[in-house]
């Protein structure tokens, strides 16, 4: 695209002045690039305190069931306490998936905001595109509403993104590049590291318990 052509797709108007441009982010009529640019941002920020706020509700269940697992080993009731091991461990599988989505949406929304300020870095976009479509994916079942945010900032920046020249597929096509792939190898590292840090480890005992009944903390 033009550059003239690019800043009139990207303003959605021609030569703004300074206050067209703040504008022309809020009219409704043609979307102006730079419109869905800031919406992605603005989705990509609201998810990841909503992802906190969903990893704060979990930590506290956790919590509650760690304990009655402690109790009901105090007095002996394996059986009830292999029913709170199995569900820890399940809320454990959750938590890491969320802690790995929080790095990522971390990660995207400082990439975000350096669009942003520098209105030209398209190349720190690119690998944004692929961790949040495969982000989204991994909400799908845990927050459907996260994941159709996401998506929508998804649709916004790969619009952006085409309109200056970047090739980042649509829809499903979508794929992590190297640097996203690497990104998202970083979260698991990280993931595993604050689910340590939050998530007490469950006593000897209980983790038996759970063996026995065919199961394995946070796996």
């Amino acid at each position: 695209m033009a550059e003239k052509a690019f800043e009139r797709a990207w303003y959605g108007a021609s030569e703004p002045t300074i206050g067209e441009k703040l504008k022309s982010l809020f009219k409704n009529d043609k979307e102006p690039l730079a419109k869905r640019a800031v919406m992605a941002n603005y989705r990509v920020r609201s998810a990841l305190n909503r992802v906190r706020s969903y990893i704060d509700r979990i930590n506290e269940r956790d919590k509650e069931l760690f304990e009655r697992a402690v109790e009901s080993l105090m007095r002996k009731d394996e059986a009830r306490a292999k029913i709170y091991v199995n569900e820890v461990a399940e809320i454990r599988k959750i938590a890491r998936q969320l802690l790995t989505v929080e790095y990522v949406l971390e990660h995207a929304s400082i990439r975000l905001d350096t669009f942003m300020i520098v209105g030209e870095a398209f190349t720190t976009v690119a690998p944004v595109v692929g961790i949040l479509k495969e982000a989204a994916n991994i909400l799908r079942g845990i927050a459907p509403d996260l994941w159709i945010d996401l998506n929508m900032a998804v649709s916004d920046l790969s619009t952006v993104m085409s309109a200056a020249g970047f090739d980042v597929g649509l829809g499903t096509e979508i794929s992590m590049s190297p640097e996203a792939k690497k990104i998202f190898e970083e979260a698991r590292i990280v993931a595993e590291q604050r689910l340590r840090e939050r998530f007490p480890e469950l006593p000897a005992t209980a983790l038996a318990v759970g063996e026995q009944a065919g199961v394995q903390q946070g796996k």
